[in-house]
């Protein structure tokens, strides 16, 4: 039954970072504010990391990191590295140090997004010498990560749903 519950479960997830990808995806179903999209797969990976152990929030962290850099790069690498990493250092403080509840789950979860997307901003437009970088942050990143990190709450209450109707004890 524990095997069972599991599967169904991670099925779940599966099926919740599916869906969020083609919506994502979509041209037009999503509204572009300021000119950006957000990242849907960062809250949902992070909001499985919370509820999951290591192992499993590093895979899903894996794969929520290849669809966002396919989604938004083209190229595989920069989210794919750092969401697989996150997603296991926050499911591993999950279970050993902190109590699961939306006020934890929501600052470590936007934090994080806010701490991936400025990363991305150094790395791919500061460091690239980009011209005009501050007017491209103000006018791009500031909205992506609040628009992103908007998704957190509702998407931390969906993964508590599944986590909890589909437990294994």
């Amino acid at each position: 039954m524990e095997k069972r519950r599991s599967f169904l479960r991670y099925f779940a997830y599966s099926l919740e970072i599916i869906i969020l990808y083609v919506i994502v995806g979509t041209p037009g179903f999503l509204p572009e504010i300021f000119g950006s999209k957000p990242c849907i797969l960062l809250p949902v990976a992070l909001t499985i990391a919370v509820f999951e152990s290591e192992t499993v929030a590093m895979s899903f962290g894996f794969v929520c990191g290849v669809l966002t850099d396919i989604g938004f790069s083209g190229k595989i690498g920069f989210y794919t590295v750092i969401l697989t990493l996150l997603c296991f250092a926050i499911g591993y403080c999950a279970r050993n140090f902190f109590v699961t509840n939306l006020l934890n789950a929501s600052i470590i979860g936007i934090g994080s997004i806010a701490l991936l997307i400025l990363i991305h901003f150094w790395l791919y437009v500061t460091l690239a010498d980009v011209p005009e970088a501050g007017t491209y942050f103000v006018r791009h990143y500031i909205s992506r990560i609040l628009y992103t990190g908007a998704f957190f709450v509702p998407l931390y209450f969906l993964g508590k749903l599944l986590c909890t109707a589909l437990k294994n004890e």
